[in-house]
């Protein structure tokens, strides 16, 4: 995940944020923008008990939650990656659900913070479909917030997992072994 530096009462947060994402600042203070520049650089969503804002253009912004602090930089993606969060490629069991994440990273291969409902493009061919819960949300849980994805192999054999961010676009090939 992108560099987020904690921060006590009164002292500065820095985030990396994906510009075209939405972030969210879910403090037990009210957040509101207090500086932003250039001035369209964040978009509040006026969403009601959560300062959300989307990332318009590249530019910095600072938000107040409370006597907290934080610095944001907005940075364009150029590169887009997809990380299997469970086991390895070339063994995906059949019938088993398995969580991929999207990283985004800028010009100087920092890792940007993707945002919590920040939307994604995916695909996927072969073996595999998808296998969100889509039961998470009525339970206030997100399945598939921080660009993480849930997928499952239907039978053995290959498959490709295609993502879409803008303009950048990445694959990730498996292959799937039935259980031994």
């Amino acid at each position: 995940m992108a560099s987020l530096v904690h921060a006590g009462a009164g002292e500065r947060q820095e985030r990396l944020l994906a510009l075209g994402g939405i972030h969210l600042f879910e403090q037990e203070m009210p957040c509101r923008v207090i500086r932003a520049e250039p001035q369209n650089s964040v978009k509040d969503l006026g969403w009601p008990g959560t300062l959300a804002l989307e990332a318009e253009s590249e530019g910095s912004a600072e938000v107040q939650c409370g006597n907290e602090k934080i610095c944001l930089e907005i940075a364009a993606p150029v590169r887009l990656e997809i990380e299997l969060l469970d086991g390895e490629r070339t063994q995906i069991p059949v019938n088993k659900r398995f969580t991929v994440r999207l990283r985004l990273c800028d010009r100087l291969g920092r890792e940007l913070e993707v945002g919590k409902f920040t939307i994604f493009q995916w695909n996927c061919s072969g073996v595999l479909e998808s296998a969100n819960d889509r039961s998470a949300g009525e339970f206030g849980f997100c399945d598939t917030c921080f660009g993480v994805q849930h997928f499952r192999a239907i039978k053995p054999g290959q498959g490709h997992i295609e993502a879409r961010f803008g303009d950048l676009q990445c694959t990730l090939a498996v292959e799937a072994a039935a259980r031994n």
